[in-house]
């Protein structure tokens, strides 16, 4: 009886120590899932709080973290180095990173991973802002022609947006004033910029920086030109009308307020499974419902969560879609096959036609 006692003790003594002394065997039971997004006063980074809840719930078998960068572009080349599984990315990064051009530029040697299509969360719409003071001055973007602007943080993706839309497009000379995001109200009284670019999520939420600036300044709304909404839509970019009352606490001094929206959501690589990022996506669907209650940003998403994809994937076609997203939209019935799943090649492929246009 002593000896099967004494037997009993050193058997549970031996699987103490192997889970206390050996943790690296515990830890193996789960993948990492580093989960890139932009700093602490972006819209992203509290809405990716709530999306990493329901991921952790419903894949237990991933340790899911949440990565904040300095910018969107910040976390992007992280993940180029194989610092990340999933990064934030939008539609105007990703044309920008494909071609290699702007903040990317020189940096395909350093580049060990790229990003494909692996979720669409939501739109965003970046518009133009100024003082009431000035709404004789600048009644639309053609005023702002050779003026500073702060067009958001530089390697945010909606100074990437809106700097296209305005420049590239509409031929606008812009210079951009970057300032403390905290103290863009200042700089306006200030004078150190005329006008600050600003954006709404699905029209109708906006970061936390814009929520202080709200607060602490009263705004006029800068439209673009009819012939500017027609550059731009002919572009590909139809300028979408923000939801002034659900976004903004005051009178922004006009009847209505365009903004150029585009697609956010989180990039994946090939070595990401395909089965890991199509149970991320039926996750993400049967979540999406709760995470517009937390956030309306996600509107859009939990209305249609397959058609939100297709629509995203349409904002940028060159880019070849992660498998698991191929056979979450198969399953659905949606897929086109028009669409580039990635692989190597897709992905090299889709690379050198960027980079030739």
């Amino acid at each position: 009886m002593k000896k099967l006692t004494l037997g009993l003790v050193l058997g549970l003594i031996i699987v103490l120590v192997s889970v206390f002394a050996l943790p690296g065997h515990v830890a193996a039971q789960k993948k990492m899932l580093r989960w890139g997004t932009a700093d602490p006063v972006s819209y992203y980074y509290k809405a990716s709080a709530f999306i990493a809840d329901f991921l952790r719930r419903g894949m237990p078998d991933y340790d899911l973290t949440i990565y904040p960068y300095v910018s969107t572009t910040a976390n992007v080349k992280s993940f180029l180095v194989g610092d990340l599984e999933a990064v934030y990315v939008a539609e105007p990064g990703f044309r920008d990173l494909y071609s290699f051009i702007k903040a990317y530029k020189g940096f395909e040697p350093n580049v060990k991973k790229m990003p494909v299509q692996g979720v669409w969360l939501y739109t965003m719409e970046t518009h133009i802002l100024t003082l009431p003071d000035n709404k004789d001055k600048f009644r639309t973007w053609e005023d702002l022609n050779g003026k500073k602007i702060f067009m958001t943080t530089a390697g945010y993706m909606n100074h990437i947006n809106i700097f296209r839309a305005m420049k590239d497009i509409c031929g606008l000379n812009i210079t951009h004033v970057e300032v403390d995001a905290s103290k863009v109200a200042d700089a306006l009284r200030a004078g150190t910029i005329d006008a600050t670019a600003s954006y709404t999520t699905a029209l109708v939420s906006v970061a936390s920086w814009i929520k202080m600036l709200d607060v602490a300044s009263p705004l006029q709304g800068v439209n673009p030109t009819q012939e500017q909404i027609k550059k731009l839509t002919a572009a590909g970019f139809t300028p979408a009308k923000i939801d002034m009352k659900k976004a903004y606490t005051k009178d922004l001094g006009v009847e209505e307020l365009y903004g150029v929206p585009f697609y956010f959501g989180q990039g994946l690589g090939l070595d990401f499974p395909e089965d890991a990022a199509y149970r991320m996506l039926k996750v993400l669907e049967e979540s999406a419902g709760a995470l517009a209650k937390l956030e309306a940003g996600f509107g859009p998403l939990a209305k249609d969560f397959a058609g939100f994809q297709v629509l995203g994937i349409r904002s940028i076609p060159e880019v070849p879609v992660h498998p698991g997203l191929a056979k979450y939209l198969k399953e659905k019935g949606l897929w086109d096959s028009s669409w580039k799943i990635a692989d190597d090649m897709t992905i090299k492929a889709a690379v050198e036609a960027m980079k030739a246009k």
